[in-house]
């Protein structure tokens, strides 16, 4: 498969942390009485600004995605250059106001110089996470547990403000955002097999190290919702990478109980979400579309499936292979033309073709009695053989013999790139 093109958009709009402070006063230790310093920073979630605050509903897709929630909590550190604070932790209390407190009594940030250098992140209560380091959760199958698989950093300058006056710092989103909607099954199921279930998402890395992506892909258990039928959607936040042609990257059981993947995964970028449109038919899964937006929301006309391609697999097990008579055989948008075959021994002689409707072949897998054809881009003999490249239509000369399965059974497995 080839690489995914580079998204060349950039993310319209960030997630936001409302970070306003008090006035006059250099006393680092909590004010005589157990009173606030007068300095101390306070922390407020954007009441009222709406298109810039950040939160951590990372499954919603609606203007509530922008919110954080009760109990979410944010660790911010301040520096004047000369004296580095320790961090604080602060969560948020209100559901109505967004009101943060601080989660030490008697532990605070607080203005030293007119200028101050903000560091902040979220979540501050997952360990290992800091301001270049971040594990992502393996299971995400709650909004709570997803929640925390939002990792956000920010550093900014930030001047002191006039008294009565909030500052902003916007929190950039690290992680991408993967939907999956099962948007369809193929005539082949009865209604009571359009279903699928175990359905995971596959991060390309682990988490982030010194600020850039470590680790091998991982394997996700989404945010479900619905029962696994058309329309359900699966969400899951990865790390975002480069892209991988040769590893899964969605992996799901259909109503059969077989197990089916989506090879490839794209590439993918931090703060934007991916929403793929699968139709479920037997051994293959249709990428119908893919829709890229800013996480905020926003839809990025023109960014379609091309943009995110991802591969589908078509099987062709012995059992599936049947016939009277004729000179081709056509299964699951794949069809395979010969000089002659016969169907009951799976003998394809004389050469033939293969070709797809569903895009090009990037890889054709054989395993037969004895496989005695040729041609560009094949490799192998005897019992196995593959051929790679990439085309709508591959040839070969020679003969493909099954024997009746005297040498094992016949199996095809077809590795396909959608062009559409």
């Amino acid at each position: 498969m080839k690489n995914a093109r580079k998204y060349t958009f950039m993310a319209a709009a960030a997630l936001a942390l409302l970070l306003s402070g008090c006035a006059n006063n250099d006393d680092f230790t909590e004010a005589s009485g157990g009173k606030r310093p007068a300095d101390a920073v306070t922390v407020q979630l954007g009441a009222g600004s709406l298109s810039t605050a950040a939160r951590s509903n990372a499954a919603a897709t609606d203007d509530t995605q922008r919110w954080f929630n009760a109990g979410d909590q944010v660790s911010i550190s301040a520096s004047d250059g000369n004296t580095d604070q320790e961090a604080v932790i602060f969560q948020r209390t209100s559901t109505d106001d967004q009101t943060w407190t601080e989660t030490v009594s008697g532990k605070y940030l607080l203005w030293t110089s007119d200028t101050l250098t903000f560091k902040a992140y979220y979540p501050a209560n997952v360990d290992g996470t800091s301001m270049t380091a971040f594990t992502l959760p393996t299971d995400q199958s709650s909004v709570d547990k997803i929640a925390l698989a939002d990792y956000m950093t920010k550093t900014a300058d930030i001047t002191r403000p006039a008294s009565g006056s909030d500052i902003q710092m916007q929190l950039e989103r690290k992680m991408a955002r993967v939907i999956v909607r099962i948007s369809g099954f193929g005539s082949q199921y009865y209604d009571d097999e359009k279903t699928v279930s175990n359905v995971h998402i596959y991060s390309e890395s682990s988490g982030i190290e010194d600020g850039n992506p470590t680790g091998s892909s991982t394997e996700i258990t989404p945010y479900a919702q619905g029962t696994g039928g058309q329309g359900t959607s699966y969400t899951a936040l990865v790390v975002p990478g480069y892209g991988d042609s040769g590893a899964t990257f969605i992996q799901l059981t259909d109503g059969e109980g077989s197990t089916l993947r989506v090879k490839g995964i794209p590439e993918l970028e931090a703060g934007y979400s991916y929403t793929f449109n699968l139709t479920v038919g037997k051994n293959t899964i249709q990428v119908q579309s893919v829709t890229v937006q800013d996480w905020t929301g926003e839809t990025l006309t023109g960014e379609q499936a091309e943009e995110a391609s991802a591969t589908i697999t078509v099987t062709w097990n012995n059992d599936d292979i049947t016939g009277n008579s004729g000179t081709s055989f056509t299964k699951d948008g794949v069809t395979i033309t010969a000089g002659m075959i016969d169907f009951r021994d799976k003998n394809f002689m004389e050469g033939g073709t293969f070709t797809t409707t569903l895009g090009n072949f990037t890889k054709i897998e054989v395993t037969t009695g004895a496989f005695d054809a040729s041609g560009t881009g094949w490799s192998g003999s005897m019992q196995s053989a593959t051929w790679t490249g990439n085309a709508s239509s591959v040839s070969f000369s020679g003969d493909i013999m099954g024997m009746g399965g005297m040498e094992g059974d016949t199996k095809f497995v077809f590795t396909i790139e959608p062009t559409n």
